[in-house]
């Protein structure tokens, strides 16, 4: 997944990561960029472990084609600003796309997320909810452009996968969270009443 995190870490870069730590109001981008690069990995692994998965690949293939083809990269600090708006509302549906990918383990996740980068819970959750939309549109664009059925996507991110696996986030604590199947408890809305609180 070292290629794809690279990506993902390209488009979050440090303009991106201070409008990021504006957004959720955070006092140091370091801990936001911190935040950001465990984000991006468990986010990146939650989607390649839905691409190899039979039930589940067909409606990430699904979401991808329909509302995920890469366009929210053009203008990423313009979109997360509010300065620019996009087509279709799903694109930026970030709450949904995460609980979609981690389902009743948000909460331990933001939990990790908060320990290894000094934000708080809230914080990190919220970040999750923001960066969701951008690693879905770079899988989106990667599909797109290089005309990929689900075999070939699950290829490029399992490739990736094993050059990670046993180190970083996703071959750790994480990892082990999201080997359990979760479809989504009243866990998640703490972490939607903390976002509704940063936004006000």
């Amino acid at each position: 997944m070292s290629n794809l995190l690279n990506e993902a870490m390209r488009h979050l870069n440090d303009d991106v990561i201070i409008q990021l730590s504006r957004q959720i109001g955070a006092q140091d981008p370091n801990q936001v960029k911190r935040a950001a690069q465990g984000v991006s990995e468990i986010l990146l692994d939650a989607i390649s472990r839905q691409a190899t998965n039979q039930q589940r690949g067909g409606g990430l293939m699904g979401a991808l084609k329909k509302d995920h083809d890469g366009g929210i990269l053009g203008n990423l600090l313009g979109v997360l600003g509010g300065q620019q708006q996009v087509n279709n509302r799903s694109t930026l549906n970030g709450a949904g796309i995460v609980n979609h990918l981690l389902g009743n383990k948000q909460l331990e996740v933001a939990q990790v997320i908060g320990q290894m980068s000094g934000l708080d819970i809230f914080k990190s959750g919220v970040l999750m909810q923001l960066i969701a939309p951008v690693i879905m549109g770079l899988i989106g664009k990667q599909q797109r452009s290089n005309g990929l059925d689900l075999g070939g996507l699950a290829k490029i991110l399992m490739g990736g996968a094993q050059q990670s696996q046993g180190g970083g986030l996703a071959g750790g604590l994480l990892g082990k969270l999201l080997d359990q199947d979760g479809d989504g408890n009243m866990m998640d809305d703490l972490l939607n009443m903390g976002m509704k609180i940063l936004q006000k």
